[in-house]
């Protein structure tokens, strides 16, 4: 795996905030499930499918290769990076490179799935860029953020809050480029530009 690159010297950043398809689910029978082209796809799996949005690519994000691919890119060509994903997609990620935490996202309302146990948390992989990773003159960021779920009709919207939390875990500081690597509802560019007015 390629080493985190290293631009300490440089005031700012390269970051991605990434959020793409949910990595597939391994069922009990032993085969993959997919999530991407039943919720992103062009065709329906089930008359009770309404994919949200519609993702030319959806078929590769059903191979748990294509995840790992992402992370890798990631590493190449980011400064620090999040990755938004399921409790049972953290797999598909793992070994995680030195240095990244996995946050929770606690939705106070989530929708149900087809399992007994009903999720109501997200987790996101973040790795900050290397020299803002310590708290010292930075103050601390919570590994778990409380907030509800948009009602956009969106499978995987983030709120506003989210995108604030992980640039927050990420060190954004003015001047840094933020790349939304899966633009989906918007509503992340959206709230990474108003972050930016803030700043």
């Amino acid at each position: 795996m390629a080493q985190p690159l290293d631009r300490s010297a440089a005031t700012a950043r390269r970051l991605a905030l990434a959020d793409p398809p949910y990595p597939p689910r391994l069922c009990t029978k032993g085969y993959l499930r997919p999530r991407a082209s039943r919720w992103y796809g062009d065709t329906f799996v089930a008359t009770s499918d309404r994919p949200a949005d519609v993702h030319p690519d959806a078929v590769e994000w059903d191979d748990p290769a294509t995840h790992r691919a992402l992370l890798e890119r990631l590493m190449d060509e980011y400064d620090g990076w999040a990755i938004a994903t399921v409790p049972d997609g953290l797999e598909a990620y793992a070994p995680l490179p030195a240095g990244a935490r996995i946050m929770a996202w606690f939705k106070k309302v989530a929708q149900p799935g087809g399992h007994r146990i009903h999720s109501l948390w997200e987790p996101v992989i973040v790795l900050p860029p290397v020299g803002r990773r310590d708290n010292r003159g930075r103050g601390c960021v919570p590994d778990v953020l409380i907030a509800t779920a948009p009602r956009v009709g969106f499978i995987g919207a983030k709120p506003p809050e989210w995108v604030a939390w992980v640039l927050d875990a990420l060190g954004y500081e003015e001047g840094d480029e933020v790349d939304d690597l899966f633009p989906g509802s918007g509503a992340v560019s959206a709230a990474i530009a108003q972050t930016r007015l803030a700043v």
